[in-house]
């Protein structure tokens, strides 16, 4: 299981424990005063990191989940008291996950940003839908009738409408679905958002469980924007790994011994001049995929260019050579097909599952390494990235497509 999908679930897990305990446990009087604060607060500061790392679809995500816990708080005392504000809430939960789909599935922008302006303006024409709908409740009349909850109710603990729940419930299934399609932080934040929609919906009498639902989504929007920003300082975006700032800090933690893999794909520049950019870039996705799964607990990383690098902490170029040899080998036996601009998708993710098959040029794509290891003499990692860099030289030397030892002093 990914480990998006091991998060993702667990915070599922979450939720459920915040519908759970708060009908078993009785909280302090304290955290109950607390409660309704927590959520407004933490989705304020994951909104702002959401305009900081430039994340317009997540920072949505915060404020319509942001708003749509505004309003159920605001309506959640005259419920019981007053049908017409029980229904304008139903219209809501009815409208507030087809909304956050829409807006979410255009493009999107910086939250605050110019060109965010059509997405404003569908929040605002929805706000003041609600709000007139909330002055005028003789304009609800209409609809009264069939959104009571004695005809529609799922179970007698929930005063929601049966119509309601089925739709929000198929939402989320669709943002499952999505996200199960393609992995990502965001998706993740979507199929939270339109969860706690759902199950606010069924418990929205109960103020502590809104309240509860709405800061543990509002601590995994937290976690999820801390999460892309992670990704966009270390994981290099073309390759999908680790990139140059990731393996400085990863130096950094190395104990006493270790050994470091310089990793040059053969020929790139012609072969990028002779073939485009594009084709150079799938080359680049493509070798970098076989390197991520080198074995003997090595980890890769993109050093820059055309260049990789392979570390293993706590090993000796012997017990790496073998590993090593197998990406090589992989790498040269791979059927690299050469598509022209027609015959390669717009979609990138696309692009990713049809390479290597397909008409087209068949090409060899080769990689040399250097391998060097720390030593009395070569005891910092510069001194063993030099050396991993001569042996790369001596395999380049030595007509490519192989693997080359530092000596050992």
């Amino acid at each position: 299981m990914l480990a998006l999908d091991r998060f993702l679930l667990l915070l599922l897990g979450l939720l459920a424990c915040a519908v759970v305990v708060p009908m078993y446990v009785a909280l302090p009087p304290a955290m109950l005063a607390l409660l309704p604060w927590l959520p407004l607060g933490t989705m304020a500061v994951a909104l702002l990191l959401s305009q900081i790392y430039q994340q317009g679809r997540m920072g949505f995500v915060i404020l319509l989940s942001l708003l749509n816990y505004g309003i159920a708080i605001q309506l959640q005392q005259h419920l019981v008291t007053e049908p017409p504000t029980q229904s304008l809430y139903w219209l809501w939960a009815l409208s507030a996950p087809v909304l956050l789909q829409l807006i979410t599935a255009l493009a999107v922008p910086l939250v605050f940003h110019r060109r965010a302006i059509g997405h404003w303006l569908l929040i605002v024409i929805a706000m003041t839908v609600a709000l007139w709908l909330w002055h005028q409740p003789e304009q609800l009349g209409v609809i009264n009738p069939w959104m009571q909850h004695r005809s529609l109710a799922l179970v007698d603990w929930s005063p929601a409408p049966l119509i309601i729940l089925a739709i929000q419930l198929i939402i989320v299934m669709l943002s499952w679905v999505n996200y199960l399609l393609n992995k990502s932080h965001d998706l993740i934040a979507i199929v939270l958002a339109q969860a706690v929609l759902l199950l606010s919906t069924v418990w929205i009498e109960q103020a502590a469980i809104v309240a509860l639902l709405a800061t543990t989504l509002a601590v995994a929007h937290f976690i999820l924007v801390l999460g892309l920003g992670h990704q966009l300082a270390f994981i290099d975006e073309l390759t999908n790994i680790p990139g140059r700032r990731a393996l400085n800090m990863a130096l950094a933690r190395l104990g006493k011994r270790y050994t470091i893999a310089m990793v040059d794909i053969d020929h790139f520049k012609k072969f990028n001049d002779t073939h485009g950019h594009d084709v150079g870039d799938e080359v680049l996705q493509m070798v970098a995929q076989q390197i991520n799964n080198v074995g003997a607990g090595g980890k890769a990383y993109r050093y820059g260019g055309e260049e990789f690098s392979v570390v293993f902490a706590g090993k000796d170029p012997k017990q790496c050579q073998a590993a090593l040899e197998q990406i090589r080998t992989d790498i040269a036996d791979y059927r690299f097909v050469v598509r022209s601009a027609k015959q390669r998708p717009n979609d990138g993710k696309q692009g990713k599952t049809q390479r290597g098959a397909g008409g087209g040029k068949t090409v060899q794509v080769t990689i040399s390494l250097g391998v060097a290891n720390r030593t009395a003499k070569r005891n910092d990692s510069d001194s063993v990235f030099k050396a991993a860099d001569n042996a790369l030289y001596r395999a380049k030397k030595a007509g490519r497509n192989c693997l080359k030892l530092a000596s050992s002093s």
